[in-house]
């Protein structure tokens, strides 16, 4: 089996965001791990048990089969040349939210821009209301899965109502045990303030699951990942899950968040009344970030914002590109930006 090598023949710098430096002379497999909220992805059958009804043909978005169609090219668009700068096969594993069921990733990976990469959907249906879940992908040809479960997150100031599980898919990635956590916390519907203790239950949530994973086996690599509806400086992510953005001060107990120092510089993945947020993050536990490239771990973060996925024109010039606004059709490919890591190993001879 054949997996994308990079010989390094001069020191890199990848970009001004997290650069770490390969040496010189030296073969490394290079793994891009990716993360999307790709906004509503819903087929055009009516799911009573869902609150699907917008996304009917009959429905206020007219989500009728080319609708639907063109979303899903969009979206192999993107996966297609998601990390395409370090290895022609994209993404080995994506994580992905607002999908309402597992026909809708088969349709996805039959994409012609991406059916050559064989990707794998996994899906646990949920509670929430609207029917929409996280989910994975996953190419076979890297990642291997074993297990995987959903834990349900707690809505704290309106017990009646449901939201996203967590869904945790266990496997190995190019041989080496690894634990997906994708995540889709509570909005910030009703204000930050208020629907704060939301985001801070799905995070205790999360890490309550990560901390049962890591007793069980502390050398397995964790990514916990998702749309958190929180930046990388708010109290759910920096308090609760404990975050930290200094690469060179790597900590036991917490997890590395790549995206803090992204969010500082001004980068976002959404953007609301101009103002942009950070709201789609990767963070990752000690053994993945850099020692010596034994094992798979951390070299680089980026947000994917190629100008095809941003709005090139009016009051929303340069915000992502979405399928829909307010009900009226607009074409594009999603209310985010996706963001990535790309993980390195050396091979050794």
């Amino acid at each position: 089996m054949k997996h994308f090598i990079l010989f390094v023949s001069l020191s890199f710098l990848f970009t001004t965001y997290y650069p770490q430096k390969l040496e010189k002379g030296r073969q490394y497999n290079l793994v891009v791990v990716a993360f999307w909220n790709i906004e509503n992805l819903y087929d055009t059958i009516d799911d009573p048990k869902k609150l699907d009804e917008e996304f009917l043909p009959s429905g206020t978005n007219l989500w009728n089969t080319a609708r639907y169609l063109k979303k899903l090219d969009h979206l192999a668009e993107v996966i297609k040349q998601i990390g395409e700068e370090y290895t022609p096969d994209g993404p080995a594993v994506i994580g992905m939210c607002e999908v309402e069921n597992i026909n809708v990733l088969k349709d996805l990976a039959k994409q012609e821009k991406i059916a050559n990469r064989n990707y794998q959907p996994i899906l646990i249906e949920g509670p929430d209301a609207r029917g929409v879940d996280p989910a994975l992908m996953y190419n076979p040809k890297y990642f291997k899965p074993e297990k995987f479960v959903s834990y349900p997150v707690k809505v704290v100031t309106d017990t009646a109502h449901k939201t996203r599980d967590i869904l945790v898919v266990y496997g190995k990635l190019l041989g080496e045990p690894f634990a997906f956590l994708v995540n889709h916390w509570p909005s910030r519907r009703g204000g930050e303030e208020a629907s704060r203790p939301n985001r801070i239950s799905a995070a205790k949530t999360a890490r309550h699951i990560a901390d049962s994973i890591m007793k069980v086996d502390p050398n397995i690599k964790i990514m916990i990942m998702g749309d958190y509806n929180d930046d990388p400086i708010n109290e759910s992510i920096k308090k609760y899950i404990r975050t930290y953005n200094d690469i060179k001060r790597t900590r036991e107990d917490e997890f590395f968040n790549p995206m803090e120092k992204l969010h500082k510089k001004g980068f976002g993945t959404l953007a609301y009344q101009d103002q942009w947020n950070l709201f789609d993050q990767i963070l990752m536990n000690k053994p993945l970030l850099p020692t010596d490239f034994a094992t798979l771990q951390y070299l680089n973060a980026k947000i994917f914002n190629k100008p095809f996925v941003r709005n090139d024109f009016g009051n929303f010039k340069g915000y992502p590109f979405r399928t829909i606004v307010g009900g009226n059709y607009q074409g594009g490919y999603s209310d985010h930006f996706s963001v990535y890591v790309v993980l390195a190993r050396e091979i050794k001879k």
